[in-house]
């Protein structure tokens, strides 16, 4: 169970002084890990751009050196094309195939001065060999189906067709020369102009992307992953010059690459390399600058630790030899209080058991007077005897209460008809200048608490709310049922809010979660006891409920008390005269006071049972004891001389297990916790119907088959 929940406050408390240095210190803390993190992070950057830039250079130079020769390539063919064009003069498809050694002996030789080449090829209009370096001269009459079948095995060994169309002289069909270059020429080419270096891949690309020769090698169907923006920008002549993107060769991984067109032929030469190993140097360096840093850097802020750590012990110290000093004044000044408190308290006790005696006696008379005469019983002045008994009860329970001597008497009530009874008593505590209102729900349930600490609860709060309000401002009293989840889950009625408003200055954080320390109080010396919050804690907390606080700095404070609602009914009021129960009992009755041992024998007596008197434990214990006593039940008070009715209670349970007893005190605390808590007490006063009922369910607990009415 949650019994105390503090709520909004204002105003935290201020940096004390001797705080300043660890600031200070807490910021070297902070310095000394930031500004090597910073350093680090401020070096692997340029390290990075470093890198990056000097791969760019590298890839750039390289597809230089690629893009220039393909570029030489393409003029020496385009040499070789003119030749061989010249070559076929203005001959008819006729005469170049009688001519067909001449020109496969020409083109075979251009083929051994030129290893790049792969194959010299001429055709008619139609598309028909005329002559062909695949084959020999024998087998020109080769076309459709054979020569393609030929075709693609030759391309196992050449790539990319170049070729030129001649036009004959008065618009004869023409013939064409084509061009088919070595994959492996290139491949070499590549490899050496990567120097066997594994992260480098050069390759020949056409316009489309398409791979066309690589080294490493790569298959011929992979293609340039080519997010559109890249190709478009080869493809548009932009890749001339500089171009460093991320590309990927769709069976490479991700890479750095360089692009670069080849003149005005739809190609592009390409060199990549892979980005991990672009950056594994800036990565060493960076693993050994962090090596070297970390150690710098721990170094730096356990130093910085270790001084904030002394500092702050030197600081805590300092300020517990002053707490402590401050705390050794308040405890001293509390004792002195509290001696004060405990002598009016011894007194208070004194005078408000004796008081007790008094009005039980009168109760009983005025019950008996009603029994004896029927008449009287309906009389408002009977009525009002028996309320000012009450009157006198509730009175002898707040001495008691400021004795720390009285026994909690937990009773139903209804907040309606309780609040209502209070209102004066409060209105008195405020003074004149303070205005009281008080706001009752009709929905507010039934609670089950004890009233005079509900009472000395509500005292306690108007108290403190004068006084925070320089004794004059507004006090407001509610009472409500409790909304929906408010409260802890402990209840399952729900709960009744008591709560007390004030418009005084409010309190700051640090005084809220003191708020309930016994003892702790704002007041000057002499005015305040430190009790009054920590007595509505007691009550709160003694009832199953809890307490809330809203405090806001000149505006004022809000005090609510969550009481748990109860399904039982509210006691009826002693304002009438009840009808007592029958009871056959021998009851041996153990009361110092002659007037109130008279009384009370008299109540029971009249009930139907047997008494026996005595005025002393000695004497009880005696009579109880012998083996003809015959008693149904004792009834006991407890303060007696020569003895007390605790200590009788625990030899009679001990000798005499059988044989109920009752006890009638204001010690009920005291007495449950020395002799058991199944233990029927009575709290002075009583009605005769209490003592009469708390006898009969005695009885009937030792000796549930035996009828006592």
């Amino acid at each position: 169970m949650k019994w105390l929940r503090r709520t909004r406050a204002d105003a935290g408390p201020a940096v004390p002084a001797g705080e300043r240095s660890l600031v200070w210190l807490r910021l070297a803390v902070v310095l000394a890990a930031l500004l090597p993190i910073a350093f680090f992070a401020g070096a692997a950057r340029l390290g990075y751009l470093d890198a990056v830039k000097a791969t760019s250079t590298r890839l750039d130079e390289l597809a230089r050196a690629a893009e220039d020769h393909a570029a030489r390539i393409l003029e020496r063919n385009d040499l070789v094309m003119q030749q061989m064009l010249q070559l076929l003069k203005d001959d008819d498809d006729e005469a170049l195939r009688k001519r067909e050694v001449q020109l496969h002996e020409v083109a075979t030789a251009i083929l051994l001065r030129l290893p790049h080449i792969g194959s010299i090829t001429v055709k008619n209009a139609q598309g028909d060999v005329l002559m062909s370096t695949f084959f020999p001269p024998a087998s020109r009459t080769l076309a459709g189906p054979d020569w393609k079948l030929l075709a693609d095995r030759a391309n196992d060994e050449v790539m990319l067709t170049v070729s030129k169309h001649r036009e004959r002289a008065a618009g004869a069909p023409g013939s064409t020369v084509e061009l088919t270059l070595n994959r492996s020429y290139f491949d070499e080419f590549y490899r050496r102009l990567t120097e066997g270096d594994s992260r480098l891949t050069a390759a020949l690309l056409n316009g489309e992307g398409v791979l066309v020769s690589s080294w490493p090698a790569v298959p011929l169907s992979d293609t340039l992953l080519a997010h559109g923006p890249l190709v478009k920008r080869i493809k548009a002549g932009e890749a001339r010059g500089t171009l460093l993107e991320s590309g990927v060769l769709a069976s490479a991984g991700q890479r750095y690459a360089a692009f670069r067109k080849v003149g005005d032929e739809p190609l592009f030469v390409a060199v990549t390399q892979d980005m991990a190993s672009a950056l594994a140097d800036w990565k060493h360096q960076m693993l050994v600058l962090g090596a070297v840093l970390l150690p710098i850097t721990l170094a730096l802020v356990g130093a910085s630790w270790l001084a904030l750590r002394r500092t702050r012990r030197e600081i805590e110290a300092r300020r517990r030899l002053q707490d402590e000093a401050q705390q050794r004044e308040h405890v001293e000044e509390a004792l002195r209080q509290a001696q004060k408190l405990d002598a009016l308290g011894q007194l208070a006790g004194g005078l408000a058991h004796d008081f007790n005696n008094l009005l039980m006696v009168v109760s009983a008379n005025a019950e008996l007077l009603g029994r004896a005469v029927p008449q009287a019983a309906a009389r408002r002045e009977l009525g009002s005897i028996l309320r000012a008994v009450d009157g006198g009860g509730k009175l002898t329970r707040r001495l008691l209460g400021f004795s720390r001597k009285r026994a909690h008497h937990p009773e139903v009530v209804r907040p309606q008809a309780a609040l209502d009874a209070m209102l004066d008593l409060l209105r008195t505590t405020a003074g004149k200048a303070v205005e009281i209102t008080l706001q009752v729900d009709a929905e507010t349930p039934p609670i089950e608490v004890d009233v005079a600490e509900l009472e000395m609860a509500l005292i306690n709060l108007v108290a403190n709310a004068r006084d925070a309000m320089g004794h004059k401002g507004r006090i407001r009293i509610q009472a409500r049922p409790g909304r929906p989840g408010e409260g802890s889950e402990g209840s399952l009625l729900g709960y009744a809010v008591v709560s007390v408003s004030d418009t005084g200055h409010g309190m700051s954080t640090d005084i809220l979660n003191r708020a309930f320390e016994p003892f702790f109080t704002t007041k000057p010396p002499g005015v305040g006891t430190g009790l009054g919050l920590a007595q509505v804690y007691g009550f709160c907390a003694q009832a199953g409920g809890e307490v809330e606080v809203a405090s806001k700095l000149r505006v004022g404070t809000t005090v609510s008390m969550l009481i748990p609602a109860t399904a039982k009914s509210a006691q009826p009021s002693r304002s009438e005269v009840a009808v007592v129960s029958k009871l056959s009992a021998r009851v041996l009755l153990v009361e110092d006071s002659p007037e109130l041992s008279s009384s009370i024998a008299a109540t029971l007596e009249k009930s139907g049972c047997v008494v026996t008197p005595v005025s002393s434990a000695v004497e009880a214990e005696r009579l109880a004891l012998a083996p003809d006593s015959g008693f149904d039940v004792v009834l006991s008070d407890i303060v007696m001389p020569g003895g007390d009715g605790v200590a009788l209670a625990t030899r009679l349970r001990t000798r005499r297990p059988e044989l109920p007893v009752v006890l009638i005190t204001g010690y009920s605390r005291e007495v449950r916790h020395a002799v058991g808590p199944d233990l029927e007490i009575l709290a002075k006063p009583c009605a005769a119907e209490d003592i009469v009922g708390a006898l009969s369910r005695a009885i009937s607990a030792q000796r549930p088959d035996s009828p006592m009415h």
